[in-house]
């Protein structure tokens, strides 16, 4: 990636490096996050994982669920460092540099509660450093040293399409102990290049113990990375096979195949994943505007697991019953526009031989669909194990949910929860209370059903409340400490 000037293969600025970052995880000047369960840290363990941090960053970030209810709140961004120049204005232009994933973990909001104002306090958490303030990470970072280009406080702000950097200088290792692995054109080309991973093993020797560790040449994800960041790079059609399941970096969605398969149908073409990232923020800002009072753009983990998890979740349906082929009748265009504003699916389904338009649901069911790969997993995987009828009444439930409790529950709770992400509760909430999937039984509770479901998304707003928030000693927010995470 390191060719000269003129060559498709040139490596880009660090400002253009930061754009793209900026256009994948922010919207405008709106502080956005991510955010994930309790009970659902498997999305983080596997952000993490494509990064090769270990357990011990995982526990940094999970312990700051104490600030938001128990649920993790974080935004990822990174830092750019350079040592090749020393005008800070030249860093921005720098074509060698060192790049570092940094998490940044909501702690103190607005006096309602709701959301974080630009100057509340945060904190970051680094493969070598946790900071409880922004002085204190920029002064501390434990990224070696040189000129430091990051987005202000952690946050892609852009103005005019524009993203806002700003220039740090880092004077030393903070942890001298701690070996230094950033991502770096040099390891995004090698990444690129290589099919599979490669390893080497380092015996760590200590008394009475010897044991082996494995070390990888490069991240999982910078195969992303690389066709992401430098889209004529050596990188190959099928050298991105493994692209769907690094993209949970991004998104939040253990599920993006669609999404890898029309990239590598259009010769890798960022900008598709580009532009999906931005329809998902825009369809999160358009939800967040209609909620009463100010809050930042929250985007949830639908929580829709691997389909032989799912399948477990239906075993206990009489196993005699014969399946159906694949049933999910999703138009995959050829030649799908780079620009697309976002992935469709046919909402037209064969349960048992009986087809089914899903339309026949409503308008809002299909509105609120933020991922239709996960969305369709779950409809394919009921018209495997469901009778018509159980397939239409679980539908049912979900049109109820959407149509008269979800706008209840984005004002209650301040954020934007999707279609996908009510059907698998209700299916979750079906599977446990209801495991023999009888239909009478079904219909007999359903108002339990959406009643216990409701109750599901009460306990999962990340917002404290406003009665119990603190005023914070270094900023002008507030914060609340849950005390049973």
């Amino acid at each position: 990636m390191s060719a000269p000037k003129g060559d498709g293969n040139l490596v880009p600025t660090v400002r253009e490096v930061q754009q793209k970052f900026a256009d994948i995880l922010g919207h405008g000047n709106d502080i956005t996050w991510d955010l994930i369960s309790s009970g659902q840290e498997n999305i983080l363990k596997a952000k993490l994982s494509l990064l090769n941090f270990d357990s011990n960053m995982f526990h940094a970030i999970w312990s700051y669920r104490k600030y938001s209810k128990g649920q993790s709140l974080t935004s990822l961004f990174f830092v750019m460092v350079v040592n090749n120049v020393y005008d800070p204005k030249l860093a921005e232009e720098s074509r060698s540099w060192r790049l570092y994933p940094v998490f940044r973990c909501r702690r103190c909001v607005d006096e309602t509660g709701h959301s974080s104002n630009i100057d509340c306090c945060m904190s970051y958490v680094s493969q070598y450093s946790m900071s409880d303030s922004w002085n204190r990470f920029v002064t501390h970072t434990g990224f070696a040293a040189g000129l430091m280009v990051t987005p202000y406080l952690g946050v892609y702000k852009q103005t005019d399409g524009r993203v806002e950097l700003k220039t740090y200088t880092t004077t030393q290792i903070w942890h001298p102990n701690k070996k230094d692995i950033p991502i770096t054109p040099e390891s995004l080309k090698k990444a690129s290049s290589v099919t599979n991973k490669l390893r080497k093993i380092i015996i760590h020797s200590v008394p009475f113990l010897v044991y082996p560790e494995e070390v990888f040449d490069f991240c999982a994800s910078e195969k992303m990375l690389s066709s992401i960041l430098n889209p004529h790079s050596s990188t190959q059609s099928g050298d991105v096979a493994g692209l769907s399941d690094s993209l949970v970096l991004f998104t939040n969605n253990l599920y993006n195949s669609r999404l890898e398969s029309l990239m590598n149908n259009n010769n890798n073409d960022p900008s598709i994943f580009v532009n999906q990232q931005r329809s998902a923020w825009d369809k999160i800002a358009r939800e967040s505007f209609k909620i009463e009072g100010n809050v930042n753009l929250i985007r949830c983990c639908n929580g829709v697991p691997s389909i032989p998890k799912l399948d477990k979740i239906f075993q206990p349906i009489d196993s005699k019953i014969k399946k159906s082929k694949k049933v999910v009748e999703a138009e995959k265009p050829e030649n799908t526009p780079s620009d697309l504003p976002e992935i469709e699916i046919d909402l037209s389904i064969k349960v048992k031989g009986q087809e089914i338009n899903l339309r026949e649901y409503g308008t809002q069911l299909k509105k609120h669909i933020a991922s239709s790969e996960s969305f369709d997993i779950l409809i394919s995987r009921m018209s495997e194990h469901l009778e018509v009828d159980t397939f239409k009444l679980i539908m049912a439930l979900t049109q109820t949910f959407v149509e008269t409790v979800r706008e209840e529950m984005c004002q209650m709770l301040k954020y934007y929860f999707p279609t996908e992400s009510i059907l698998y509760q209700i299916i979750l909430c079906i599977s446990k209370h209801h495991p023999k999937w009888d239909f009478n039984e079904i219909e007999e509770h359903s108002s339990d059903i959406l009643r216990r479901v409701r109750m599901f998304f009460v306990s999962t707003g990340p917002n404290p409340y406003a009665e119990f928030l603190k005023k914070c000693e270094v900023c002008p927010g507030y914060y609340d400490i849950c005390k049973s995470t």
